[in-house]
């Protein structure tokens, strides 16, 4: 009994606190939503640029770069629900978020081939990137359009953006260069041509300071690399730079003899000339066509000719060919040659305006009426160019005619066609002249004179003796100084003398030259033109030597 008492007893009592073990997995908890939460807030945000192909593009490879740092990487490429876009989605570092504003330019960097060089080498071994140029505004933006390439002109260059129009003389492309005496100022931006206009406009950026060149006299034209100019002061030659002479360019100056105007400061539509000879000849938007005629060669006249009126140029030459539904048949001698030509009304002292077309259309047909008419003239006697040239014809009328829905302006021959002509009527009338015949009967009369004249000679020695037995004295003095003078004359004529042999002699060379121009008067009656244009080619020389 006594050792039950003495049993120990557990005493139980309530728990008062957690046990420490619980820290770890509190710490551990604590710290894993501090991360979550570092995680999300220095996360960046979420952009969309849309290109026309993700070529080169890798997801969680392709980084954004800023000047070849790494501001974020592509997380998702998908197309576009029209499938006409491709659509990337990128992650922009917190810190580098502040450059995502409106004007911002992206693009892919790859080995590129083109008129400035080769760029993109170094994504060879690394791979493709996309460039990220921030825009120059403030306000945010998360969703841009991609660019096919890098642009020409870094974002945020000073400078002046004008716009150049032309004609299409020859085109232009981006990234061609724009020159000021040979320096590069600038380059051609953006190319957009205008199908109702029928003109090309081009987007130029002139770099700072040199902008300051640019001024309301400005004129710019084409530069082609290497031009020859053959005028009366000699041969004059223009050559760019190595790349205009391979892909072309624009060049831009101030006409001699020009104020050089005011400075532009914002964007100005500026005309570009063909050559810089053409600065000077204005350019108008405004033409009406007309159809001329011909039955004669139009042998030297090319689309582009100028046509002309006193000298002064007002249209040029739009066509030559014969493509016509009213020609079918070419070689029939009684078909027209058409040729179809613009007037421009602006050079005619008419306004440049789409208003004033009809109005120069009456005035040219009532023109017509009165004698106006187009002939063939020619440009330049070496190259054999030719242009047309209206005049009138005095004291005739014409009806108004229409050749595909064009009307005619009646023709005329041409001035160096008309002294063509008479000049073969003339050499045809030589060619008829009967010379040998009278150079025959000239040599058979002086032959017939040199033997009165020796007759004579031989009466006037006996009419001599005769007189010698004469008593009158006075009688016979006055016979003998005649005979004197026909004794002179006779022996200047008589066979052995000088003058027969000059007189024989002219007869001969006489006869020689026309036997030598007997050929050149044939060909001449033949083809008139031939003394001035020689279509004859003459045979190469063949070597002689021994056949292999």
């Amino acid at each position: 009994m006594s050792e039950e008492k003495h049993i120990p007893q557990a005493k139980v009592k309530p728990l008062t606190s957690i046990s420490k073990i619980w820290l770890i997995p509190i710490v551990a908890l604590f710290i894993g939503a501090w991360m979550i939460f570092f995680h999300l807030y220095s996360k960046g945000p979420l952009i969309t640029i849309s290109f026309n192909t993700a070529e080169g593009v890798e997801i969680g490879k392709t980084k954004i770069k800023i000047k070849n740092v790494d501001v974020g990487v592509v997380e998702d490429i998908e197309l576009s629900e029209k499938l006409d876009r491709v659509i990337v989605t990128a992650r922009i570092h917190k810190q580098d978020s502040k450059f995502l504003t409106t004007g911002s330019d992206f693009w892919v960097v790859k080995p590129r081939v083109g008129k400035g060089g080769i760029s993109g080498l170094s994504t060879i071994l690394s791979g493709a990137y996309i460039e990220f140029a921030p825009g120059l505004t403030d306000e945010k933006a998360d969703s841009f359009e991609g660019l096919d390439s890098a642009p020409v002109t870094p974002s945020g260059t000073k400078g002046l953006h004008v716009t150049l129009e032309s004609g299409a003389f020859r085109s232009l492309d981006v990234g061609d260069q724009v020159l000021f005496h040979g320096v590069e100022v600038g380059r051609i931006e953006y190319v957009y041509f205008n199908t109702e206009e029928r003109r090309v406009y081009y987007d130029a950026f002139i770099e700072s300071p040199h902008d300051e060149l640019i001024t309301t006299n400005t004129k710019f034209w084409e530069l082609n690399g290497f031009e020859i100019e053959l005028s009366a002061n000699g041969i004059e030659v223009q050559t760019g730079t190595l790349e205009t002479m391979i892909s072309g360019g624009v060049t831009f100056d101030v006409p001699n003899k020009m104020p050089r105007g005011e400075r532009v400061t914002r964007r100005k539509v500026f005309t570009v000339y063909p050559s810089k000879n053409s600065i000077n000849d204005n350019q108008y938007r405004y033409s009406l066509q007309f159809i001329l005629l011909f039955d004669d060669s139009i042998r030297g006249l090319k689309p582009g000719a100028p046509v002309e009126y006193r000298g002064i140029k007002i249209g040029n030459v739009t066509r030559t060919d014969i493509d016509y539904k009213q020609i079918s048949n070419i070689l029939d001698k009684n078909t027209f040659i058409p040729v179809m030509i613009s007037l421009e009304p602006g050079r005619m002292g008419f306004d440049d305006s789409e208003q004033i077309l009809p109005k120069v259309k009456e005035e040219i047909k009532n023109l017509i009426k009165k004698g106006l008419r187009g002939a063939l003239g020619t440009g330049n006697l070496l190259t054999g160019s030719k242009y047309i040239e209206l005049q009138y014809e005095q004291g005739v009328t014409h009806d108004i005619e229409e050749f595909d829905t064009l009307t005619v302006i009646p023709t005329l021959e041409g001035q160096f066609s008309q002294i063509l002509k008479k000049v073969s009527n003339i050499m045809d009338k030589l060619y008829k002249l009967p010379l040998e015949p009278m150079i025959i009967s000239a040599d058979d009369t002086l032959k017939q004179l040199s033997k009165t004249l020796t007759d004579f000679s031989t009466a006037s020695k006996q009419l001599e003796i005769l007189l010698k037995q004469s008593t009158d004295t006075e009688l016979v003095n006055t016979l003998q100084e005649t005979l004197d003078n026909f004794s002179r004359l006779a022996r200047d004529f008589s066979s052995g003398s000088k003058t027969n042999e000059e007189l024989q002699s002219t007869l001969r060379f006489m006869r020689k030259n026309l036997q030598e121009l007997e050929p050149l008067l044939r060909q001449l009656n033949q083809k008139p033109n031939s003394l001035i244009f020689s279509n004859q080619k003459n045979e190469d020389i063949v070597p002689e030597g021994q056949n292999q």
